[in-house]
């Protein structure tokens, strides 16, 4: 039978653990082609060139029975009384699962933006912007 996944189907781990409560993520990827057109053609012709991913998450912003804030963990590797550094990247899987199956989509990341906000009767939520550096480490799509 077909599967049709949902939001509630996706997940974010970091360092392979979910760590993280998500109520959103998104991945965009991008592809430059560059053009090899030479003089007397009719048409443009490209190959491909640098590849790129960015994307976007959602965070539920609370705290467990330790007294643990896990969306904080990835906030201070933007939100810092230092600059930040080439150490400060983190491990992301973003997942959709359908209980048998994981379609996980695995890379290093850094947190480019953070906005975070509490408003009365809603839950706070941080939204992160992050850049992948490199290439994926693993795709199973």
């Amino acid at each position: 039978m077909a599967k049709i996944y949902t939001g509630r189907d996706g997940s974010l781990l970091l360092g392979g653990t979910t760590l993280v409560k998500v109520s959103s993520w998104s991945l965009q990827g991008e592809l430059e082609t560059l053009e090899t057109t030479t003089l007397g053609d009719d048409q443009k012709t490209y190959v491909p060139g640098l590849q790129s991913f960015s994307g976007s998450a959602g965070l539920l912003y609370y705290s467990d029975d330790a007294n643990r804030n896990d969306a904080s963990t990835l906030l201070r590797k933007i939100v810092k009384t230092s600059g930040v550094s080439a150490s400060d990247t983190a491990e992301l899987t973003l997942r959709l699962s359908d209980g048998n199956t994981n379609k996980d989509v695995k890379f290093t990341v850094y947190i480019t933006s953070v906005s975070i906000g509490a408003a009365v009767g809603e839950i706070s939520k941080a939204d992160i912007n992050f850049q992948v550096t490199g290439a994926p480490s693993s795709v199973t799509m």
